[in-house]
């Protein structure tokens, strides 16, 4: 629910997608704030976990 009085610092939010245009390769996501670099660090360890138990089986239907 948006009502205005999300943590954050909506000016330096601006700034650093305005630094990125001056960037010679700028990230193609750029995850802003600490909430969403923990979500997508915990997506990245629960896709590691499925790989590792699922290698074998994954890696079997390749031709």
């Amino acid at each position: 629910m948006l009502n205005h009085n999300q943590p954050g610092d909506p000016e330096r939010f601006a700034q650093q997608v305005v630094a990125f245009s001056d960037v010679a390769q700028p990230p193609v996501r750029m995850p802003f704030g600490s909430d969403t670099v923990a979500a997508i660090e915990t997506k990245h360890l629960s896709d590691a976990d499925m790989i590792k138990r699922w290698r074998e089986a994954s890696g079997s239907t390749y031709f």
